[in-house]
């Protein structure tokens, strides 16, 4: 990061050196950015005065089924949003039952 950094902006190079990039700490800012991201969605489908979900199924290149939850909805300013809401792997079959599960 700070080779490119010599390249792309030399004049911010001090402000990267100071980043502490430890495992502690990029774990704890990924998950205080998925908190606040969490709190961002669940505050705008509170806003929702009608919405829908879309649910999608496919296989990875490890063969292992991922499935993806979409959730959209239309505000009171007929204002339309969709955002992805989860991403999980399903385990064992796939069928509609297994992805209705996963689901709940």
């Amino acid at each position: 990061m700070l080779q490119v950094c010599d390249v792309l902006c030399p004049d911010k190079k001090n402000n990267f050196q100071i980043v502490s990039l430890s495992r502690r700490t990029v774990t704890s800012r990924i998950e205080a950015i998925d908190k606040n991201l969490t709190s961002q969605l669940e505050s705008k489908i509170g806003q929702f005065k009608f919405c829908s979900i879309a649910m999608d199924e496919s296989t990875d290149i490890n063969d292992t089924a991922q499935l993806v939850l979409f959730i959209r909805g239309v505000d009171e300013n007929f204002e339309i949003t969709e955002e992805l809401a989860c991403i999980r792997s399903l385990k064992g079959t796939t069928k509609g039952c297994d992805s209705f599960r996963e689901f709940q």
